[in-house]
Protein backbone atom coordinates (compact mmCIF):
# COMPACT_ATOMS: atom_id res chain seq x y z
CA UNK A 1 0.00 0.00 0.00
CA UNK A 2 2.90 2.36 0.69
CA UNK A 3 4.14 1.82 -2.86
CA UNK A 4 0.90 3.23 -4.25
CA UNK A 5 1.17 6.17 -1.87
CA UNK A 6 4.69 7.01 -3.10
CA UNK A 7 3.75 6.49 -6.74
CA UNK A 8 0.77 8.80 -6.29
CA UNK A 9 2.99 11.53 -4.85
CA UNK A 10 5.53 11.09 -7.64
CA UNK A 11 2.77 11.35 -10.23
CA UNK A 12 1.39 14.50 -8.62
CA UNK A 13 4.87 16.02 -8.51
CA UNK A 14 5.58 15.24 -12.15
CA UNK A 15 2.16 16.41 -13.30
CA UNK A 16 1.50 19.58 -11.32
CA UNK A 17 4.54 20.88 -9.47
CA UNK A 18 7.37 20.31 -11.95
CA UNK A 19 5.69 22.06 -14.93
CA UNK A 20 4.89 25.05 -12.72
CA UNK A 21 8.62 25.50 -12.04
CA UNK A 22 9.47 25.65 -15.77
CA UNK A 23 8.98 29.09 -17.35
CA UNK A 24 7.25 28.59 -20.73
CA UNK A 25 8.89 31.69 -22.23
CA UNK A 26 12.42 30.94 -21.03
CA UNK A 27 13.38 28.94 -24.12
CA UNK A 28 12.32 31.69 -26.52
CA UNK A 29 14.07 34.31 -24.34
CA UNK A 30 17.29 32.33 -24.76
CA UNK A 31 16.72 32.22 -28.57
CA UNK A 32 16.02 28.50 -28.55
CA UNK A 33 13.34 26.18 -29.91
CA UNK A 34 11.48 23.37 -28.19
CA UNK A 35 12.16 20.09 -29.98
CA UNK A 36 12.11 16.37 -29.26
CA UNK A 37 15.82 16.07 -30.19
CA UNK A 38 18.60 18.56 -30.73
CA UNK A 39 20.52 18.39 -33.99
CA UNK A 40 24.27 17.73 -33.94
CA UNK A 41 25.04 21.42 -34.39
CA UNK A 42 22.72 22.39 -31.49
CA UNK A 43 22.99 22.00 -27.73
CA UNK A 44 20.39 21.51 -25.01
CA UNK A 45 20.05 24.55 -22.78
CA UNK A 46 16.75 24.15 -20.93
CA UNK A 47 13.65 22.03 -20.41
CA UNK A 48 10.44 22.97 -22.17
CA UNK A 49 6.95 23.01 -20.70
CA UNK A 50 6.14 19.80 -22.54
CA UNK A 51 7.78 16.86 -20.74
CA UNK A 52 8.86 15.21 -23.98
CA UNK A 53 10.64 18.27 -25.45
CA UNK A 54 13.88 20.08 -24.71
CA UNK A 55 15.09 23.57 -25.59
CA UNK A 56 17.79 23.58 -28.26
CA UNK A 57 19.95 26.42 -29.50
CA UNK A 58 22.84 26.70 -31.94
CA UNK A 59 26.29 26.06 -30.55
CA UNK A 60 28.87 28.82 -30.42
CA UNK A 61 32.03 28.29 -32.47
CA UNK A 62 34.11 27.62 -29.34
CA UNK A 63 31.74 24.80 -28.26
CA UNK A 64 32.70 22.53 -31.16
Amino acid sequence: MKIFYYLFHLLCYATFILPALVDPERCSKLYGQCKKRCARYEKQIELCLSPSKICCTERALEDY
